[in-house]
């Protein structure tokens, strides 16, 4: 794996499988509805409630950065009314929670979804079985196979996802393809961490098992790579490559007695 070259507990990093390790890791969280805790690891519901509202905060930040509103109730609404009938690409999409964020908070009216592992896109279709302007696809945005039949988006939504492709060339090609797909005028949302280096930040021991009991009695050869942080200077080089630009950074609000992934907000456009 290119780019990974430290050790940890004694032994050589090695990158994880991803389909087989959030597929096992989907299997083990899910125990009756998949609320968004799932996704935020081992964590509360008010560990989940405090990321989920801080990411929201810099995305609608963000946004109005973009183009600012003022603070008149009216504006907001023609905003956000001015912007209905966008089509928004969810990277990641987990329980679904970005797609309905977007689609209540800035009216996308199309919505494609994309999931690595199969039974969230399964659940996925359950919950918008029906649901015309939604979509999804079982799929990985860092596959050179990548396709969505020449479909253009105005929003694209990688919320918490991009750190978990490992291989920095798999990585490239994930913002290759999500530049691809980006619409004239639109721009990509993404979560994470953005800082002044590249590391490897979350490990485990196997990509399969069954329960998060068979998981922790893997724990002793901790040694597989499951996150990824890029510095702001990878994250630009990649977007120059593919005729991207950094548009905005959002500092997430953070809590020390919370633990809570990475969430700070970037914001990619097409280089002028």
């Amino acid at each position: 794996m290119r780019g990974i070259s430290e050790r940890h507990n004694g032994g050589v990093e090695l990158a994880y499988d991803a389909r087989a390790y959030w597929t096992s890791y989907y299997k083990a969280q899910l125990r009756g509805p998949a609320g968004d805790w799932i996704t935020v690891g081992a964590g509360t519901e008010v560990e989940s409630r405090f990321h989920y509202n801080a990411t929201e905060n810099s995305i609608i930040r963000a946004m109005l950065r973009r183009e600012p509103v003022g603070g008149m109730t009216a504006a907001v609404w023609r905003f956000v009314q001015e912007r209905s009938g966008r089509r928004l690409l969810d990277i990641g999409s987990g329980t679904g929670h970005w797609i309905d964020f977007f689609r209540q908070v800035f009216r996308v009216a199309r919505v494609v979804g994309v999931e690595l592992a199969p039974q969230m896109a399964d659940r996925l279709r359950e919950k918008y079985a029906g649901d015309a302007a939604v979509a999804i696809h079982a799929l990985d945005v860092s596959d050179s196979r990548f396709d969505l039949s020449g479909e253009r988006f105005d929003l694209i939504s990688a919320i918490g996802v991009m750190f978990h492709i490992i291989d920095d060339d798999r990585w490239h090609r994930a913002v290759g393809n999500l530049a691809g797909v980006l619409a004239s005028g639109g721009i990509v949302i993404v979560g994470g961490d953005f800082g002044t280096e590249t590391r490897n930040v979350q490990f485990h021991g196997s990509d399969h098992f069954e329960s998060w009991n068979e998981q922790a009695a893997s724990m002793a050869d901790k040694n597989r790579v499951n996150k990824r942080v890029r510095s702001l200077a990878d994250w630009h080089k990649a977007a120059a490559d593919h005729g991207l630009a950094i548009a905005d950074l959002v500092r997430s609000d953070q809590e020390p007695g919370i633990a809570t992934p990475e969430n700070d907000i970037l914001v990619l456009s097409r280089a002028p």
